[in-house]
């Protein structure tokens, strides 16, 4: 673990950590507690600072707690409030498990996450050994985490949460270096080195030989992006762990539309599908035809190219064009603002540059950075960015951030800061499939995602080699690192490699179970049939060595005693299931 002073560019850090236990409940405390360098603080604590992915950020909360907390000792998780449900920061505290090696069982541990700016924050820091902002996790009256908000079962195990309303991202003062006053009880953030790093796919696509994906974020919190020299990934050690399944998600509006074109009068499913059908039903209830996967519009993999790649010909909805009746071979060009849109502008909510969700989109949709002579400007696609000539683009710092972007232009509302003129637009974006589940069987947020050339992201799709967009997460340590951290990589590892803990991390969307599977190997062999309670993919992004490289075309696992791939009826009367691959006209 890092407590030495290191700089940012010319940006100093911060020093002393603390943590401390609590009769009732173990929550860090600043700041009684100090920790060495080396970890081995005499009270018994351990810190560790984790930055990197936002997409897999509920998940990973869950399996940092799976991981290492003693499920019989109070368990305190600490979530930026900015937004309620949608933090950027988080830090899990709690008595390390009997079953960790002796770095860790039995102590006090304090595993700190950062989101902000995604997986290229969880490589390049890691990398060159800089400093960056995290939330203070402080407890108590006048500080970041004033009090426990309720409680929440997280790996079977029932926690404490703290809302941190008091986190923000206030700069330093006027003058002073970019770091925190730690003594102050109310200091906003800490710097520090992390200790692990996680990313969406592959650490060596967030280097400098990629522009488009090389990290370009607010290291320091104080509001500003800076940017990292450069380095490569060969000091890292680095493994992939589960593979995540991504989407591409419309906020409702733009949904809608579709649904009302692409079912239209005379189509066969028009009174399920079309939001003027007499059965359609709500859109806010995940059960209603509204939500159904029979219901999901569809994009083809060229057309979703085609908005997200600089350039691209798709920029409005009157880039559109949709048959209507039914069959009658006569096609009318699609238009927003007859649905109440201020314009028939198409906004594209994606992330910023050195974020993972961007990355794996940047990979899948534009073939970037898949050119192997790095010559990026000329062989690949690049991705639209924002800029004074292109303000239907919003580059968002996490997912989190995503979500509000595409509530914000479905609504005509400005919680992401994205939108100051209130306008109504069709939006697209970008996110994991961990995302928008809905809860109670209701949709919280303005958004749904849609289907790829007809098929929907369901796990059951992906297991089936129907749906392509999925990418191996990465967790990584800087290689030499203090065997409390090596220690602790091993345990997180272990337990996103194991399927069995996968399943209480994927979350049920109306169109099927959706987010993780185990990457396919001798070791985690897959079933026939996907079998949702240890679920293993067929398919595979590796490369012809057998190394994960989310640039390879998914190809299916070589089973001993043979593969099953799967060949469905072409029609049925509703979809059948796992692997089934039926469709419904």
């Amino acid at each position: 673990m890092k407590f030495c002073k290191l700089s940012l560019i010319s940006l100093a850090t911060a020093s002393a950590l603390a943590v401390a236990g609590q009769a009732s409940a173990f929550a860090p405390i600043w700041p009684t507690d100090g920790d060495a360098p080396d970890g081995t603080d005499p009270a018994g604590s351990v810190v560790l600072w984790h930055a990197g992915a936002s997409a897999s950020t509920a998940s990973m909360e869950t399996s940092v707690v799976g991981a290492v907390c003693d499920p019989a000792q109070p368990v305190d998780v600490l979530e930026d409030a900015r937004t309620v449900g949608k933090p950027s920061f988080w830090t899990v505290a709690c008595i390390g498990k009997s079953t960790l090696p002796a770095t860790m069982s039995g102590k006090k541990i304090m595993w700190s996450k950062r989101d902000d700016g995604g997986s290229g924050v969880g490589v390049g820091p890691l990398a060159l050994g800089v400093a960056i902002g995290f939330m203070k996790p402080s407890t108590g009256a006048g500080t970041n985490c004033p009090a426990v908000s309720g409680t929440r079962v997280i790996a079977g195990i029932t926690a404490n949460i703290w809302n941190c309303t008091g986190f923000s991202y206030t700069p330093p003062p006027a003058g002073a270096a970019a770091s925190f006053n730690e003594a102050d009880p109310t200091s906003s953030g800490v710097m520090r080195v992390p200790d692990i790093g996680g990313s969406d796919i592959e650490p060596d696509k967030f280097t400098s030989n990629f522009p488009a994906n090389f990290p370009h974020a607010d290291f320091v919190l104080n509001g500003t992006n800076q940017t990292l020299s450069t380095y490569d990934s060969s000091g890292l050690t680095a493994e992939s762990v589960a593979e995540l399944t991504f989407g591409i998600p419309m906020d409702v509006r733009m949904y809608q539309d579709f649904q009302a074109a692409q079912f239209p009068t005379g189509h066969p499913l028009f009174n399920d599908c079309n939001p003027a059908g007499a059965t359609y039903g709500n859109i806010a209830n995940s059960g209603d035809n509204a939500n159904a996967e029979k219901c999901m519009p569809s994009l083809s993999k060229q057309e979703v190219t085609s908005i997200m790649m600089k350039g691209g010909a798709i920029r409005s909805s009157t880039d559109f064009q949709a048959e209507n009746p039914f069959g009658s071979a006569s096609f009318a060009t699609l238009s927003a603002t007859t649905n109440g849109a201020t314009d028939n502008t198409i906004q594209i909510c994606r992330r910023v540059q050195g974020s993972g969700t961007q990355a794996q989109n940047n990979v899948h949709y534009l073939g970037y950075p898949c050119d192997a002579t790095f010559d990026n400007n000329i062989d690949t696609l690049q991705p639209e960015g924002a800029g004074p000539l292109t303000p239907f683009v919003s580059e968002n710092e996490g997912a989190g951030d995503v979500e509000k972007c595409l509530n914000d232009f479905n609504d005509g509302t400005n919680t992401s800061g994205q939108n100051s003129a209130l306008r109504k637009r069709w939006a697209i974006g970008l996110q994991s499939l961990e995302k928008n589940a809905p809860s109670g069987g209701v949709y919280s947020n303005k958004y749904r995602f849609i289907k790829i050339d007809g098929f929907a992201p369901s796990l059951a799709n992906v297991h089936a080699g129907d749906y392509f967009q999925f990418a191996a997460q990465s967790l990584q340590y800087k290689t030499g690192s203090p065997a409390v951290t090596v220690d602790a990589w091993t345990a997180l590892k272990g337990q996103l490699e194991n399927p069995a803990n996968l399943t209480g991390l994927n979350k049920l969307q109306a169109f099927g179970m959706a987010g993780w599977l185990a990457i396919p190997s001798t070791t985690n062999t897959p079933d026939a049939i996907l079998n949702l309670s240890r679920p293993v993919n067929w398919y595979r992004r590796v490369s012809a060595g057998g190394v994960n490289n989310t640039c390879a075309l998914p190809s299916m696992f070589k089973k001993s005693g043979g593969s099953a791939a799967t060949v469905g009826p072409q029609n049925c009367a509703a979809n059948g299931g796992a692997d089934n691959n039926c469709y419904t006209p």
